[in-house]
């Protein structure tokens, strides 16, 4: 896979992994990303809930990604489940490489006794 179709893949995933976080949270009386999100200055990265005036919490991700590639050149090779049996003369290449990714998603977490007002 090359770079281009691994950022837009990846990011693909996490809209959707935050969309269907933000379906349960509704369910809990919490909220992801809020639109009502806000700094409390430019020179701290604290954000707060202008509604509420409630911190948020800064969920931090750091994903690691292995790909392996492998090609086999093998005749008459015996594959039981995940072990495969083959002759002296078979070759085998293997290919790996190991992306990562990091992100952080703001998250208004549950109140007690809170009104749903968004």
């Amino acid at each position: 896979m090359n770079l281009e179709d691994f950022v837009a893949e990846t990011l693909k995933q996490v809209v959707n992994g935050v969309q269907k976080a933000q379906e349960f949270a509704q369910t809990r009386n919490a909220c992801i990303n809020p639109v009502s999100a806000r700094m409390t200055s430019s020179q701290q990265s604290q954000h707060y809930d202008m509604n509420t005036g409630v911190p948020l919490q800064n969920i931090e991700f750091d994903v690691g990604i292995t790909v392996t590639e492998t090609n086999s050149k093998q005749e008459d090779s015996t594959t039981v489940g995940s072990v495969t049996v083959s002759p002296q003369g078979a070759s085998e290449s293997q290919n790996s490489s190991i992306s990562r990714i990091r992100f952080s998603v703001p998250i208004l977490l549950p109140l007690s006794g809170r009104v749903k007002d968004y």
